[in-house]
């Protein structure tokens, strides 16, 4: 038997309201402005950051860093064992994949002693990847 407009019309009438049945529209994206970024905390509004900000930010945090590790090589245990180290010793101290690291040694960015047996030296290391993190700084 069909429902009748009028019993329709009480069934639409019981119905929650509109407002509380419709789901929520889903969060909009945030954008940032082309040279700049937006940087989110624990929920709260999102700060938008220009890029010039960040690229200083991280040169001077990355220098800073590079002094302190030095200080830190320069007064532990490492000073007292021998500075020469083999290929697998290197590649385990500078934390290069092995094939970049053979790379870089073929560019002459590492410099190797030795014979059939490669030796590098750590403070030449050193020096070599704190060369190498100023020239990705300053690619940036």
């Amino acid at each position: 038997m069909p429902a009748t407009r009028q019993a329709r019309r009480t069934k639409d009438a019981r119905r929650a309201c509109n407002q509380t049945t419709r789901r929520a529209p889903a969060a909009r994206t945030l954008r940032s402005r082309p040279g700049s970024a937006l940087i989110e905390r624990d929920g709260s509004r999102p700060i938008e950051i220009p890029d010039a900000f960040l690229d200083a930010l991280v040169h001077r945090l990355a220098w800073r860093l590079a002094e302190r590790m030095a200080d830190q090589l320069a007064g532990s245990a490492l000073s007292e064992v021998s500075p020469w180290m083999t290929f697998e010793e290197a590649v385990e101290y500078t934390r290069v994949p092995a094939g970049t690291f053979r790379k870089l040694s073929a560019e002459g960015t590492f410099t190797a002693y030795g014979g059939k047996r490669k030796v590098y030296h750590r403070q030449e290391l050193d020096a070599a990847l704190l060369g190498l993190s100023a020239i990705g700084a300053r690619r940036r």
